[in-house]
């Protein structure tokens, strides 16, 4: 039964993703550069940040091509072998989109952690000033980068491995194992007789991607949920104007927080985890890699519109150039970095 029209599918959405991200990125850096000015302070350094990472990933995400299979006992990463550099390689252009991805997650749980110092506990946004902010930033690439690393040595390619999924190669794509590269886990090792071992540097390798995702929505949660309590709460001594710009940057995160566990979260961990417990999706888990090559203009078009700064700048923009009356909220974010500390801590 060939299933060759998911690959097609996949690759045609990774060609669609990064067109449309790319515009999207680009009206977000414009937005960022002439209608977000600098009171919008760490915040805006820390969009800049993400708008380019997540450009970058939707331009790795179809360079890589990458394509998914899923057995019962394992998943891989591929694509098409050109031939271009030897087979050992050859695997590094196919999971750099990995660094790219975790670089990506974590920049989002900066974001949140962000937002929690600056509605939570103002006393430490020294911590996001700086030498600081570029720590954030270069310290979740850095996680990126080691993440695509451990993939690289724990998922070799094997001739047992490139053996047992030569016939699912054939019949679903009628592709040989030499035509493709592949990258991926093998969590159990099973003979003729049906027993099986489970290769402990495949499991350690998995539990630590897999549990880094999970680590990371857990923070997410916990900082969306106490700057929601701390919002709600009706605070005297701050200007609702400010209130207002602050739930507004709180739609946004929660909205870049829903997006990528949709489009992102569950799509990876299903790929990950379905085999462990001896669930093969085979070739339909490619819905996975379009998931994942979709979600950059989707967040960025959510973000556009839920901050009012970015929503007027666009209808300005198309209206060439005309203002909108409607009150910018970078005044707003203004009147809320003049309050004194004590003011912003209950």
């Amino acid at each position: 039964m060939s299933a060759r029209w998911m690959l097609t599918f996949t690759i045609r959405c990774e060609q669609l993703g990064v067109v449309v991200a790319l515009f999207s990125n680009t009206m977000l850096f414009y937005l960022l550069t002439f209608k977000a000015n600098t009171s919008y302070g760490a915040y805006r350094r820390l969009m800049f940040s993400y708008t380019i990472v997540e450009l970058m990933y939707s331009v790795i995400s179809v360079m890589s091509g990458m394509m998914a299979h899923s057995t019962e006992t394992s998943f891989v990463v591929f694509d098409l072998y050109e031939g271009y550099v030897s087979r050992y390689l050859a695997p590094i252009f196919l999971i750099d989109f990995c660094a790219f991805y975790f670089t990506l997650i974590l920049l989002l749980v900066v974001h949140f952690i962000y937002r929690y110092v600056v509605v939570c506990d103002f006393k430490k946004m020294e911590y996001f000033n700086g030498g600081y902010l570029m720590f954030w930033v270069f310290g979740s690439a850095a996680c990126g980068v080691s993440m695509c690393i451990l993939k690289f040595f724990a998922f070799p390619e094997t001739e047992r491995r490139s053996i047992e999924l030569s016939e699912e190669f054939s019949l679903y794509y009628n592709l040989t194992m030499d035509q493709v590269v592949y990258n991926g886990p093998n969590y159990y090792i099973c003979n003729e007789n049906d027993e099986c071992e489970m290769p402990l540097k495949d499991w350690t390798a998995m539990m630590i991607l897999s549990n880094g995702l999970i680590f990371s929505i857990v923070i997410m949660l916990y900082c969306g949920y106490r700057c929601c309590v701390k919002l709600n709460k009706n605070d005297k001594q701050t200007s609702c104007r400010t209130v207002d710009l602050q739930k507004q940057l709180m739609i946004a995160l929660i909205i870049q927080s829903v997006i990528p566990i949709i489009f992102m979260y569950i799509p990876i961990l299903l790929l990950f985890i379905t085999p462990m417990f001896k669930i093969g999706l085979g070739p339909y888990v490619n819905i996975a890699m379009a998931t994942l090559s979709i979600y950059p203009p989707i967040d960025q078009f959510a973000i556009i519109y839920v901050i009012k700064d970015f929503r007027i700048g666009v209808k300005d923009f198309f209206k060439c150039g005309k203002k909108s009356d409607n009150t910018s909220s970078s005044t707003i974010f203004t009147t809320r970095l003049s309050l004194t500390k004590s003011h912003l801590s209950l």
